[in-house]
């Protein structure tokens, strides 16, 4: 059985033994606190990740398209080849998190900070990038922007030894 915090006090009981795989599709997790966890392979597909903290967690492959994730934190966490498309990722923090092989494809990251994060490899085509904190954010030849963007203007690093 896994007790899941939240911000308000409040605690959920789960059936699991474990995060990894699980279906948590629809699961009211507005203002829940995750930290040190792993999400791996699981599907939140129509979830309420609102607020959500998921501090130095684990989300490799996790299925969160079209998601509400505005305002969360994933300060630390390891996301690589999850799928964020089509989800409001806004004002949401994704310091220092390996976002490496992730599909933001039409996600809304209005005001969202991904400084130190490693974009390598990531699908960024997502509206209002240019209202992003992007410093120090890591990139190569195949992190996909959207039309117009450069990288180069937005104080991101390309990833050395990667070609021009």
């Amino acid at each position: 059985m896994i007790t899941v915090r939240f911000e308000t006090g409040e605690c959920m009981e789960l059936p699991f033994e474990s995060f990894i795989g699980k279906d948590l599709k629809g699961i009211n997790f507005h203002r829940a606190i995750f930290e040190y966890l792993d999400f791996s392979g699981s599907d939140f597909a129509g979830a309420d990740l609102r607020n959500s903290v998921f501090y130095f967690s684990v989300l490799n492959n996790a299925k969160m398209k079209g998601v509400p994730l505005v305002n969360a934190i994933l300060t630390g966490s390891t996301m690589r080849g999850v799928d964020l498309s089509e989800s409001l990722l806004m004002y949401s923090d994704f310091s220092k998190t390996d976002l490496m092989l992730a599909n933001l494809n039409n996600a809304n990251v209005h005001g969202a900070d991904f400084r130190g994060a490693d974009l390598s490899n990531a699908n960024l085509n997502v509206l209002a990038l240019d209202t992003c904190e992007l410093q120090g954010a890591i990139y190569n030849s195949s992190t996909i922007w959207p039309e117009n963007f450069n990288p180069d203007n937005h104080g991101l690093l390309r990833k050395n030894g990667d070609a021009h």
